[in-house]
């Protein structure tokens, strides 16, 4: 949508100057918009993707929306291992946040 355009750069610049170890996008359109991808947040979810900034590479987590969950309880468990996947990333990467 119209607003995604408008709004992609600027959040893609507070993404470099975070800089962050691990992205983690929660739903579809955040993931779509971020990483370029088509697929559906479904089929995406729990997949680990590299997101270029343009000076460096960082690993993005698809997930689902909170929203999503609370219309859809028995996805918390799905999102919850999700959680825990980027847990142990910036555990192996020895994070600055974490």
């Amino acid at each position: 949508p119209q607003e995604t355009a408008i709004c992609l750069p600027f959040i893609r610049r507070q993404i470099q100057l975070a800089d962050p170890d691990i992205l983690v996008c929660l739903g579809g359109p955040s993931a779509q918009a971020l990483l370029a991808v088509s697929e559906g947040i479904t089929r995406m979810r729990g997949k680990l993707v590299d997101y270029d900034t343009g000076t460096r590479v960082i690993r993005a987590l698809p997930t689902f929306h909170p929203a999503y969950l609370l219309r859809t309880p028995l996805g918390k468990r799905l999102v919850w291992r999700d959680l825990l996947a980027v847990e142990a990333l910036l555990a192996q990467s020895g994070s600055k946040s974490g």
